[in-house]
């Protein structure tokens, strides 16, 4: 952790959606050893309170708010609470999101709406109710959006997830230039995390299973891959806070592999290129190429 992250978030309030495991929880536990007190937010209550204990058992000060960031009713309930009880925030971690695989249009229609209702409306919602107190309260801040490298890049049989977190850079790129228009002193960056240890992948296989081979192959693939070689989320977190507190806009867990996903939309948009072929991706990943294809 650099000097200017342990200066910057040293205190004052931060606010982290989706806190309550993985990349999240990363975050709330790293701000919280800085000094800031971090409301850790989660639709999950109880292991949202288990994670704000831990801040708390390690020196740090945090209290845990049940918010599902898909309920806009409930953001803008979330969001007075929390300016009534620390009257500013100055880091706002828009981080809750769900996976779900299988071939585009064999995806529930309910888990579409319900992904998006997270993945995009809970952004949306969050910066609906917590950009114009930010505002009125005037403190230097900063609005950090989770994309993802598949915010940049097309994946097979993640449809939903991918078209989410292109959403969520699009939706930060405007978010940030609506900002500059108000002269608001609030920093945004978007956030591209490539793979960090988490429990997002077999959550989405438990929560809206899917009948298609090739996609739980690649659902198992990924998990197999994020659990031997993802980021531990703490340091992925410490990396990140690092870019934020250095006023970047652009914030990568993984330096080289972040970049090179970067490199390849860019070279596809140069080119005029089609998407990938994800025969390549299956071959690497060891899952068999349906016949036919």
């Amino acid at each position: 952790m650099t000097n200017e992250a342990a200066q910057r978030f040293s205190s004052g309030t931060a606010v982290v959606t989706g806190a309550a495991a993985g990349i999240g929880e990363g975050f709330a536990r790293r701000v919280g050893l800085l000094g800031m007190h971090v409301v850790v937010a989660d639709i999950d209550r109880d292991r949202a309170a288990a994670v704000a204990d831990g801040i708390g058992a390690a020196g740090g000060r945090a209290s845990a708010y049940a918010v599902d960031v898909g309920d806009p009713r409930g953001v803008e309930e979330f969001a007075a609470a929390v300016f009534e009880g620390h009257g500013s925030v100055e880091l706002l971690i828009n981080n809750a999101g769900i996976e779900s695989a299988g071939l585009i249009w064999e995806i529930d229609d309910a888990r579409w709406r319900r992904l998006m209702q997270i993945n995009v409306d809970g952004v949306f919602y969050c910066i609906k109710s917590f950009v114009p107190r930010m505002i009125a309260a005037g403190t230097p801040s900063c609005i950090a959006n989770l994309s993802s490298v598949g915010g940049l890049n097309a994946v097979a049989v993640q449809a939903p997830y991918i078209v989410s977190k292109h959403a969520v850079l699009a939706m930060t790129e405007c978010l940030h230039q609506d900002l500059s228009i108000v002269g608001a002193p609030i920093q945004v960056s978007a956030v591209i995390p490539h793979s960090i240890r988490s429990d997002i992948f077999r959550s989405a296989l438990r929560e809206a299973p899917t009948d298609n081979p090739t996609a739980n192959a690649v659902f198992a693939a990924m998990q197999r891959d994020n659990v031997e070689r993802g980021l531990d989320p703490l340091d992925a977190a410490a990396h990140m806070l690092d870019q934020i507190a250095a006023g970047e806009f652009w914030i990568h867990s993984d330096d080289e592999m972040c970049m090179a996903a970067a490199h390849r939309r860019g070279r596809q948009l140069l080119d005029l290129a089609p998407p990938a072929d994800p025969r390549d991706m299956l071959t690497r990943m060891g899952v068999p190429v349906p016949e036919g294809a």
